[in-house]
């Protein structure tokens, strides 16, 4: 169900999305958030472990 707002805007770039574009980013955001939130906190974690033990040694 689309509502106005969004056919407008479908409009406004003057080709039909129909919806798909705006799924296939989100889900593309989605699917690297996934991949990259947990390999930026293992490697946040690694660098703060090393550091404390550098400073600590």
């Amino acid at each position: 169900m689309m509502s106005r707002d969004d056919d407008a805007h479908n409009h406004y770039h003057g080709y039909p999305v129909q919806g798909r574009t705006d799924r296939s980013i989100g889900d593309a955001v989605a699917f690297i958030a996934i991949i990259l939130v947990p390999a930026g906190v293992y490697a946040a974690w690694h660098a703060i472990t090393a550091w404390l033990s550098a400073l600590f040694s």
